[in-house]
Protein backbone atom coordinates (compact mmCIF):
# COMPACT_ATOMS: atom_id res chain seq x y z
CA UNK A 1 0.00 0.00 0.00
CA UNK A 2 1.45 3.33 -1.09
CA UNK A 3 1.36 6.06 1.58
CA UNK A 4 0.65 9.65 0.50
CA UNK A 5 1.13 12.57 2.88
CA UNK A 6 -0.38 16.03 2.30
CA UNK A 7 1.39 18.92 4.04
CA UNK A 8 0.40 22.54 4.65
CA UNK A 9 1.13 25.05 7.38
CA UNK A 10 -1.24 24.26 10.24
CA UNK A 11 -2.98 21.06 9.11
CA UNK A 12 -6.42 22.60 9.55
CA UNK A 13 -7.50 23.45 5.98
CA UNK A 14 -5.70 22.62 2.74
CA UNK A 15 -3.96 19.39 3.71
CA UNK A 16 -7.10 18.20 5.50
CA UNK A 17 -9.26 18.89 2.44
CA UNK A 18 -6.78 17.09 0.16
CA UNK A 19 -6.27 14.16 2.57
CA UNK A 20 -9.93 13.34 3.11
CA UNK A 21 -11.02 14.03 -0.47
CA UNK A 22 -8.24 11.81 -1.86
CA UNK A 23 -9.14 9.04 0.60
CA UNK A 24 -12.77 9.22 -0.50
CA UNK A 25 -11.88 8.96 -4.20
CA UNK A 26 -9.32 6.21 -3.67
CA UNK A 27 -11.79 4.14 -1.65
CA UNK A 28 -14.42 4.53 -4.37
CA UNK A 29 -11.88 3.42 -6.98
CA UNK A 30 -10.51 0.63 -4.78
CA UNK A 31 -6.99 2.02 -5.11
CA UNK A 32 -4.34 0.63 -2.72
CA UNK A 33 -3.43 4.04 -1.38
CA UNK A 34 -3.30 5.35 2.17
CA UNK A 35 -3.59 9.06 2.95
CA UNK A 36 -2.61 11.22 5.87
CA UNK A 37 -1.81 14.87 6.47
CA UNK A 38 0.36 17.06 8.66
CA UNK A 39 1.38 20.66 9.12
CA UNK A 40 4.76 22.30 9.41
CA UNK A 41 3.48 24.47 12.28
CA UNK A 42 0.50 22.45 13.46
CA UNK A 43 -0.86 23.00 16.94
CA UNK A 44 -3.56 20.81 18.47
CA UNK A 45 -5.27 23.84 20.04
CA UNK A 46 -5.93 25.62 16.72
CA UNK A 47 -9.48 24.78 15.73
CA UNK A 48 -10.36 23.45 12.31
CA UNK A 49 -12.65 25.92 10.55
CA UNK A 50 -16.22 24.57 10.35
CA UNK A 51 -16.27 25.28 6.62
CA UNK A 52 -13.70 22.50 6.08
CA UNK A 53 -16.03 19.86 7.52
CA UNK A 54 -18.96 21.41 5.62
CA UNK A 55 -17.16 21.22 2.28
CA UNK A 56 -16.06 17.63 2.86
CA UNK A 57 -19.52 16.62 4.06
CA UNK A 58 -20.95 17.76 0.71
CA UNK A 59 -18.51 15.32 -0.94
CA UNK A 60 -19.55 12.43 1.29
CA UNK A 61 -17.06 12.62 4.15
CA UNK A 62 -19.12 12.19 7.30
CA UNK A 63 -18.34 13.36 10.82
CA UNK A 64 -14.89 14.81 10.21
CA UNK A 65 -13.11 15.16 13.53
CA UNK A 66 -9.58 16.15 12.62
CA UNK A 67 -6.88 17.07 15.13
CA UNK A 68 -3.88 18.89 13.62
CA UNK A 69 -0.68 16.85 13.42
CA UNK A 70 2.77 18.40 13.26
CA UNK A 71 5.12 17.00 10.62
CA UNK A 72 7.96 14.96 12.11
CA UNK A 73 10.89 13.05 10.67
CA UNK A 74 9.04 9.81 11.40
CA UNK A 75 5.89 10.92 9.54
CA UNK A 76 7.91 12.19 6.58
CA UNK A 77 9.97 9.01 6.54
CA UNK A 78 6.92 6.73 6.47
CA UNK A 79 5.42 8.48 3.43
CA UNK A 80 6.09 7.20 -0.07
CA UNK A 81 5.01 10.52 -1.56
CA UNK A 82 4.72 13.96 0.07
CA UNK A 83 2.48 16.57 -1.56
CA UNK A 84 2.91 20.08 -0.19
CA UNK A 85 0.54 22.98 -0.76
CA UNK A 86 3.22 25.56 -1.63
CA UNK A 87 6.75 25.76 -2.98
CA UNK A 88 7.81 27.19 0.40
CA UNK A 89 6.36 24.12 2.16
CA UNK A 90 8.23 21.87 -0.26
CA UNK A 91 11.50 23.73 0.36
CA UNK A 92 11.02 23.63 4.14
CA UNK A 93 10.30 19.89 4.11
CA UNK A 94 13.44 19.28 2.05
CA UNK A 95 15.46 21.46 4.42
CA UNK A 96 14.17 19.80 7.59
CA UNK A 97 14.15 16.25 6.22
CA UNK A 98 16.73 15.94 3.40
CA UNK A 99 15.95 12.24 2.95
CA UNK A 100 12.41 13.23 1.94
CA UNK A 101 13.45 15.74 -0.73
CA UNK A 102 13.25 13.34 -3.69
CA UNK A 103 9.71 12.27 -2.81
CA UNK A 104 8.36 15.77 -2.09
CA UNK A 105 6.41 17.80 -4.65
CA UNK A 106 3.80 20.49 -4.54
CA UNK A 107 0.32 19.14 -5.18
CA UNK A 108 -0.03 21.40 -8.23
CA UNK A 109 3.35 20.27 -9.58
CA UNK A 110 2.62 16.57 -9.08
CA UNK A 111 -0.79 16.95 -10.73
CA UNK A 112 0.95 18.42 -13.78
CA UNK A 113 -0.67 21.85 -13.44
CA UNK A 114 2.54 23.92 -13.29
CA UNK A 115 4.25 25.55 -10.35
CA UNK A 116 1.51 27.51 -8.61
CA UNK A 117 0.84 27.43 -4.89
CA UNK A 118 -2.48 26.66 -3.24
CA UNK A 119 -3.31 29.76 -1.22
CA UNK A 120 -4.06 29.49 2.48
CA UNK A 121 -7.77 30.04 3.11
CA UNK A 122 -7.47 30.12 6.93
CA UNK A 123 -9.48 33.03 8.30
CA UNK A 124 -11.04 33.87 4.93
CA UNK A 125 -14.71 33.69 3.94
CA UNK A 126 -16.54 30.54 2.84
CA UNK A 127 -16.35 31.50 -0.84
CA UNK A 128 -12.56 31.59 -0.68
CA UNK A 129 -12.53 28.12 0.92
CA UNK A 130 -14.88 26.89 -1.81
CA UNK A 131 -12.57 28.18 -4.56
CA UNK A 132 -9.48 26.70 -2.90
CA UNK A 133 -11.26 23.36 -2.52
CA UNK A 134 -12.17 23.38 -6.22
CA UNK A 135 -8.47 23.71 -7.04
CA UNK A 136 -7.51 21.01 -4.53
CA UNK A 137 -10.17 18.62 -5.91
CA UNK A 138 -8.92 19.10 -9.44
CA UNK A 139 -5.27 18.56 -8.43
CA UNK A 140 -6.15 15.53 -6.30
CA UNK A 141 -8.09 13.93 -9.16
CA UNK A 142 -5.18 14.44 -11.55
CA UNK A 143 -2.71 13.11 -8.97
CA UNK A 144 -4.82 10.00 -8.38
CA UNK A 145 -4.92 9.31 -12.12
CA UNK A 146 -1.13 9.43 -12.10
CA UNK A 147 -0.91 7.23 -9.01
CA UNK A 148 -3.41 4.76 -10.46
CA UNK A 149 -0.93 3.97 -13.23
CA UNK A 150 1.82 3.36 -10.66
CA UNK A 151 -0.13 1.01 -8.39
CA UNK A 152 -1.87 -1.17 -10.99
Amino acid sequence: MKKILFVCTGNTCRSVLAHHYAALLAAAGKLPLQFTSAGLLAAKDIPQPAVVADLLKKEGVKDLKHIPVELTAEIAGEADLILAMTADHKARISQLYPAAAAKTFTLIEYAGFGADDIADPYGRDALFYFEIFKLIKSAVKASLEKLKKEVK
